[in-house]
């Protein structure tokens, strides 16, 4: 399949997710009182327009600035890929070889579906909550760690488990994790090589923005108690999915809850230092 088509087919896939859970999560009636009021539509884009404004220099930043890093990092990075594997051992091969095969036509799209629709849903839910800081809060975490995974990329040069046997000086004797996503979706790989290298591993950012996302939720449930159910379904779905596809070591998820716990930490006091919560 080529680019534009996948794209289309994961983004019409997505926009179709979005139109099922966002009235499943959130109160018709909050909905409704939103959609009806134009005014009410400008007070929220207003308040949250300079937040996504800074996300989306930072993205561009980090999408700029990839291949730079990945070839800085090949030359001066900490080689880590070898202490993940003394670490863990074999770890991420017995969650792989505990999953039938046909696990990869459940994990391949969670991994990529799934993510998208993790990340996206909370930015349209919380566009009807009573207060903006859950919104705020979320996407200037989402920059927060995405400034801290370039700095931890350019440091740490690491391959992730589905790479190590072919790395030279790996232990002959450890268990080898394939690779299904490339083999089942090679088309999807392509499109998830437009905005990463298989060099960023460490932290996840699967696993980072997931739990920045379950962080949210869970304090949020008053007003979104559906939304808590379903984001922890997907989140831990999501990471087991990078286990199953041999993406991340188990170190590279608990690194990137961490890095979530922390970017939610710092959102939190910026969003509450910078201005009022109300819309």
């Amino acid at each position: 399949m080529q680019f534009v088509p996948l794209v289309v087919l994961v983004g019409g896939s997505a926009l179709v997710s979005l139109a099922v859970l966002v009235p499943y999560c959130v109160d018709r009636d909050r909905i409704d009182a939103v959609v009806k009021s134009r005014e009410r539509r400008r007070r929220r884009l207003r308040a949250v327009a300079p937040y996504l404004g800074g996300l989306t220099l930072v993205l561009l930043v980090n999408k700029g600035l990839l291949r730079r890093l990945e070839t800085l990092s090949r030359a001066h990075g900490v080689r880590a890929t070898q202490w993940f594997y003394e670490l863990e051992g074999n770890a991420v091969a017995t969650v792989q070889s505990a999953v039938p095969e046909w696990g990869v036509y459940v994990f391949g799209p969670v991994y990529v579906l799934g993510y998208v629709v993790v990340l996206t849903l909370p930015l349209v839910a919380y566009v009807f909550a009573t207060n903006a800081h859950a919104l705020k809060t979320l996407v200037t975490a989402y920059a927060v760690e995405y400034l801290a995974a370039i700095a931890c990329y350019t440091a740490v040069f690491a391959y992730g488990p589905r790479n190590y046997h072919r790395l030279p000086g790996a232990d002959p004797s450890a268990a080898r994790v394939e690779a299904p996503l490339l083999e089942a979706f090679r088309s999807v790989t392509r499109l998830t090589a437009r905005v990463n290298v298989e060099t960023n591993v460490f932290p996840s950012m699967h696993a980072a923005l997931s739990v920045t996302v379950l962080l949210v939720a869970v304090s949020t449930h008053d007003e979104f108690p559906r939304w808590t159910g379903v984001a922890g379904v997907l989140v831990a779905s999501i990471l087991l999915s990078t286990l199953y596809l041999g993406v991340h070591w188990i170190t590279d998820l608990v690194a990137g809850g961490v890095l979530a716990v922390g970017g939610v930490t710092v959102a939190d006091r910026i969003v509450s230092r910078g201005d009022r919560a109300s819309w």
